[in-house]
């Protein structure tokens, strides 16, 4: 009903409006306002208007004597706020409110509610007093509801607001209370008005007020005298009451009335959906595992008792209820703790969920039993009525806008296919850590971040001309500092097999800003957890831009198609010290070249701790120049280059569980051995002076070997990086740096090669793990997408799974670390200007591994393995080609007692269907050349590294259960014309003398057909696609949009997202996209043809290997078939060693990267873990 019709109907009303002072009063008149206003409207006995009251007139409490009235604003002003249309997302994170206070912000500012009594149920037997059901429709902006009410819920809330009527204490007009009334109108007003960063623009602008209000006459006369011709009138009566109560905001915001409207603070935000179903329900508690509620004496109440035996004795005797504020939304519902207004539970719907009522379910005719795969809930609504009305409810939801989670999907999967998606590729870590960057800049509600392994001090962006400004941590803190909130789930690590250090990341993290919230899991010894790992890689921006792949934000993981090797950069500096006596003393300076930008100093003030250079005043005395491989250390260095670390009680909220740092009980006995070798290979300066130029590890401390002390001082220093001096002698200096050369790509811990050393001492970003002036830089290849929309949502509905999984079992009664909710999936806005990515449109569904310890599922045996499921579909629909990356290939036959994942199998029947067809197929597999594992291949270090080693060889072609293996018995005289296995290698120079190391492949990706496409965190093992293991999260993108391709020869619709994706890699692995000037071009487009199966990839890769072996005789060869072989293999002199002029004309022959998989390296010895080591003692399911 509008306010025009409630005028119209009522001239009573209009005439006391216009002759009483309701709508004029001022403050200091109030009493008079209330005294006229009930004297005018109450002409009519059977109707009670004691509630009228003006709407400029607010409450506020003001301390000790309890609430007060306030006029909030002049004749009219409120009618004159510019209406809002939404409340916004970033509304759900504000701080809790309790639900009896004055001032929670519920209704969308500016906006009237509309109330529409659209039908009544009417039964004289069953409800005598009050036969009537009305079922009352509400609108408030773009949100509609219904209620249904009986005539004593009306006299109820008229009742409640009676009694809050008379007990307002309404002051004496004093001064005091002006200024007061004043201070508080003013903070109320700017509250009122701020529910969205553009309403003080529309304030500006002028806007038509709309019509006063009558005011709210509740009538009298009970349902039960009301006739049948009657109702017509009673409901109009009912709606005049309603509608003008509704339109005084006093009463409109009194717990009663927002309990009666069955309204919250979460109803009318937009990105939630539809404002649902809401209401007060007691709820038993012990609801977080199935069984775990109220008390059932051993079983013995289920086995001996009857059914109402058994309900009275656990939910009555022994169980406890509680008031919560049950809501439901489109996906998802829950509950609040009403006495502080905590959100106390979010539970998914899913594919497990059902609802139940009745006795046997709950022991109550008003119960309700609610069942999801990761919530059990038992709740008591006020009627039988009321409870079959919620239980009808949610099965409408459920079937309705949650039907994608609780039907079955393809795949098994808990998301379903989403077409009309937008999605886009990386390759390697440059491009996405750079659009990843431009994605956080450009939040404006939430980031979720989950890794395996995180690095704050990684730089996005590089070379890092602009500073920290692209450092991780940086930009998170600079978006906290926004208001915006950010969530981060990391894998917490056993400290003694893994040196990740994720203690370190959530303390550097948290203390940026408190909007930064960081949760660790699994603990391992509570959760029985000690073998799997949360393996996901996720970045999902405002529930809208999904990034999924194998790409940790961690050290080593940026690279690009150029796969550099070295980084030892071109930075000098010159320093200009003032001491006290005015002595100085220049550092001579280097000429270098300069990047495009021309200045590096912005990128040395992040390792400006690093980077020390004083001097004293005494007389100058030469110091060594130290040469290539020399090693400087400096105890003042290393104490600067270490980030302070706080204790764990500051910076990280309470009653969240950690570890004890592992920093402050590891490496004890290291740490005494530096010491030792620290004091005994210190260059201490002592009273001299001098100038210091030369070679050294950009931010590693180091030792002067012996040997090197005497290398030829004389020698023009070539590159000279950051190097720490610090002088014992204490004296004031003025230190003033000039900075010039070649900003450097990998800083610090960054520079790593896991096989010659892991991670270490994380705390220390900024120092070496290895000498970069003797020690190249592993290469890291990989592959990740970007998705947005629907499936981005789909993304991050995993990752709120996962979080408020956590937040139960972590940090539950922590209310800093709020639980999340879900976004809408009819109202996703794109906003694309941010993301530098070619966007195709596609069909993507999310594909996960995910369990009982990982998800928090109730049930220890439901286990989602979609991505397993999705290879194995894919692989056997598969018509031309299939391309696989993977770190891993350990996949065996079916029915394997040690090996269980199907990869292999499947492979093996599509590669037997093409050859009975005759038809050419082929499977592309591209791998690392060894695992990224520390320690040497033949020496005691290398056990682990050889154990995956030794499975990846079993389930490609050694043992009869292998691939090649069955595919020989089955009659393929050469399988590898339908498969064939490569890896990737490239070279470079160190210091003058040709190098070479492996490309790690971290990718885990399958192009099938140039149309399929999965790509993301699992592996092809048992780890990641079993599902009850490792937790894993994959995207399969198929293509809606196609270009003109060929398969075989002949004609072929190629997928625009998958072909591009494929060619690119092709062409990076093949040298294409910088080839040299007299290369014959080469054709990428055909993968299934012979001329470029045979006489392009596998003639190249077999060239580049022959090559690769001639030069560097590099490991692992085929040349090598025992330990033996391999250490007189490594004995000899290469082609590098003993001609460097034949290197040079031998290396412009390699193209590109690609290598044949040396299948027969070290096919004579039995590479499993000895039985006595460690590693031997481990199960054999932890490999694979």
């Amino acid at each position: 009903m509008s306010l025009k019709e409630v005028g119209a109907s009522n001239p009573a009303l209009n005439d006391c409006e216009d002759n009483g002072t309701a709508s004029t009063v001022r403050m200091d008149d109030i009493d008079q306002t209330v005294d006229t206003s009930l004297a005018c409207y109450s002409l009519a006995d059977e109707y009670d208007d004691i509630l009228g009251f003006s709407d400029s007139i607010t409450i506020v409490s003001m301390g000790g004597e309890g609430p007060v009235l306030v006029q909030r604003q002049d004749d009219g002003d409120q009618e004159s706020i510019v209406p809002e249309s939404e409340i916004p997302y970033a509304y759900v994170h504000n701080p809790p409110i309790k639900f009896n206070s004055m001032h929670r912000n519920i209704f969308i500012p500016g906006l009237e509610i509309n109330v529409e009594i659209v039908d009544y149920e009417r039964s004289l037997t069953a409800h005598i007093l009050n036969p009537n059901l009305y079922t009352i429709k509400f609108t408030h902006g773009p949100f509609s509801w219904t209620i249904k009410k009986r005539y004593n819920h009306f006299r109820n809330l008229h009742q409640q607001l009676t009694t809050f009527r008379a007990s307002l204490n309404i002051p004496f007009p004093t001064k005091s209370h002006k200024e007061r009334r004043t201070s508080f109108r003013n903070m109320h007003n700017v509250h009122q008005c701020t529910a969205s960063p553009t309403m003080q623009m529309k304030l500006e602008k002028p806007h038509k007020k709309r019509k006063k209000s009558s005011l709210p006459r509740f009538p009298l006369k009970p349902d039960s005298l009301v006739s049948f011709d009657a109702i017509p009138e009673r409901k109009k009566q009912l709606e005049e009451y309603l509608y003008n109560l509704l339109n005084i905001s006093l009463y409109r915001n009194q717990q009663d009335t927002i309990n009666f409207l069955e309204v919250s603070h979460i109803s009318f935000i937009a990105a939630l959906g539809q404002k649902g179903k809401e209401c007060l329900v007691k709820k038993r508690t012990g609801s977080t595992r199935a069984g775990q509620a109220g008390f059932n004496c051993c079983g013995c109440l289920t086995a001996g008792c009857c059914i109402r035996c058994s309900y009275f004795c656990s939910d009555v005797v022994w169980s406890k209820w509680r008031n919560r504020w049950f809501f439901v939304k489109e996906t998802c519902f829950g509950y609040y703790r009403p006495k502080d207004g905590v959100l106390r539970c979010v539970v998914l719907f899913d594919q497990g969920f059902d609802i139940s009522s009745g006795m046997y379910s709950t022991g109550m005719r008003n119960g309700l039993q609610l069942v999801t795969n990761s919530r059990y809930l038992v709740v008591k609504h006020p009627t039988r009525r009321t409870a079959k009305e919620w239980m009808a409810y949610m099965k409408k939801v459920a079937n309705d806008t949650a039907r994608d989670f609780t039907m079955p999907n393809p795949h098994q999967s808990f998301a379903p296919s989403r077409p009309g998606m937008q999605a886009g590729w990386f390759v390697d870590g440059a491009s996405y850590m750079s659009a990843v960057a431009d994605a956080l800049e450009g939040a404006t509600e939430e980031i979720f971040i989950t890794d395996w392994m995180l690095s704050p001090e990684i730089h996005m962006k590089r070379p890092a001309i602009d500073g920290d400004y692209w450092r991780l941590d940086k930009i998170l803190k600079r978006k906290a500092e926004q208001g915006i909130k950010i969530f981060v789930l990391l894998f917490k690590e056993l400290d003694f097999a893994l040196g990740i250090n994720s203690y370190y990341s959530k303390q550097k993290l948290v203390e940026q800003h408190k909007n930064i919230m960081v949760l660790r899991h699994p603990d391992h010894a509570r959760a029985g957890v000690f073998f799997w790992a949360h393996h996901e890689k996720l970045v999902v921006v405002d529930q809208t831009y999904a990034f999924v792949g194998g790409i940790d934000l961690c050290y080593g993981r940026w690279d690009d198609y150029k796969h550099r090797l070295t980084d030892l950069g071109s930075i000098t500096s010159s320093s200009t010290c003032s001491s006290a006596n005015n002595t100085t003393v220049r550092k001579p300076s280097t000429v270098v070249e300069l990047d495009e930008c021309g200045t590096v100093a912005s990128l040395m003030r992040s390792t400006k701790n690093i980077a020390v250079v004083t001097a004293v005043d005494t007389v100058d005395k030469g110091l060594p120049v130290l040469e290539p491989g020399d090693k400087l250390l400096m105890a003042a260095a290393q104490k600067l280059a270490t980030v302070p670390q706080k204790s764990e009680s500051e910076g990280i909220p309470e009653n969240i569980k950690m570890d004890t740092p592992e920093m402050e009980r590891r490496n004890i006995m290291e740490k005494l051995k530096e010491m030792g070798r620290d004091l005994k290979n210190k260059i201490t300066l002592g009273e001299h002076d001098g100038d210091l130029g030369g070679k050294s590890s950009a931010s590693s401390p180091g030792y002067l070997s012996d040997d090197e002390k005497h290398k030829k001082e004389e020698e023009p220093v070539k590159e000279a990086l950051p190097t720490g001096v610090m002088s014992p002698a204490p004296f004031k200096s003025k230190v003033v740096f000039e900075l010039d050369g070649q900003a450097k790509f990998w800083i610090g811990k960054d520079y790593i090669n896991f096989i010659v050393k892991d991670f270490s001492n994380l705390d220390m970003p900024y120092v070496d793990l290895v000498d970069r002036s003797t020690t190249i830089r592993m290469p890291w290849h990989d592959v990740a997408t970007v998705v947005l929309g629907q499936a981005a949502r789909d993304v991050a509905r995993h990752f709120i799974e996962r979080w408020n999984a956590t937040k139960l079992e972590k940090c539950r009664e922590n209310v800093q670390y709020p639980y999340l909710l879900p976004k809408s999936y009819n109202d996703v806005r794109i906003d694309r200007g941010f993301l530098d990515v070619s966007m195709q449109h596609v069909t993507c569904q999310v594909l996960r591994s995910a369990s009982s310890w990982n998800c928090g599922f109730i049930e220890q045996d439901y286990v989602e393995q979609s991505i397993h499921e999705a290879y194995v579909q894919t692989i056997s629909k598969a018509q031309h080609y299939i391309y696989i990356e993977n770190q891993f290939f350990i996949s065996l036959e079916m029915g394997n007692p040690t090996v269980k994942n199907q990869i292999a199998e499947y492979l093996f029947k599509r590669i037997m269907r093409a050859h009975r067809e005759k038809k050419p197929f082929r499977v592309y597999v591209v791998m690392p050349l060894l695992p990224a594992f520390e320690g040497e291949v033949g020496g005691a270090t290398g056990i682990s590294l050889r154990a995956i080693t030794h499975w990846n060889y079993a389930s490609i072609n050694r043992g009869k259960n292998s691939l090649l293996s069955r595919l020989s018995a089955a009659g393929i005289k050469n399988p590898m014309e339908y498969i064939s296995f490569h890896s990737l290698r490239t070279h470079s120079t160190l210091n003058g003398v040709p190098v070479t190391e492996l490309i790690y492949v971290h990718s885990k990706l399958l192009i099938a057909d140039d149309k399929v496409v999965i790509c993301g965190s699992a592996n092809i093992n048992d780890r990641s696609l079993l599902g009850k293991r490792d937790s894993e999260v994959c995207v399969m993108i198929t293509d809606e949009a196609f270009e003109e391709g060929r398969m075989n020869g002949e004609s072929y619709p190629c997928g625009i997202y998958a072909g591009k994706l494929r060619k690119y890699l092709f062409k990076e692995h093949l040298g294409l996209l910088d080839p040299a000037p007299n290369r014959a071009p080469v054709d990428v487009t055909d993968p299934v043809i012979d001329s470029f199966w045979n006489g392009v990839w596998r003639w190249t890769s077999r060239k580049n290997t022959r090559l690769f072996d001639e030069i560097f005789r590099c490991i692992p060869s085929d040349n090598v078939h025992s330990f033996v072989m391999l250490k007189k293999f490594l004995e000899e002199k290469s082609l590098a060693q003993s001609d460097p002029e034949g290197t040079q004309k031998a290396l412009q022959r390699i193209e590109g990267n690609l290598v044949d998989l040396p299948l027969k390296f070290l096919c004579n010895e039995v590479l499993t873990p000895p039985g006595a080591s460690k590693e031997g003692i481990m199960p054999t399911y932890m490999w694979t």
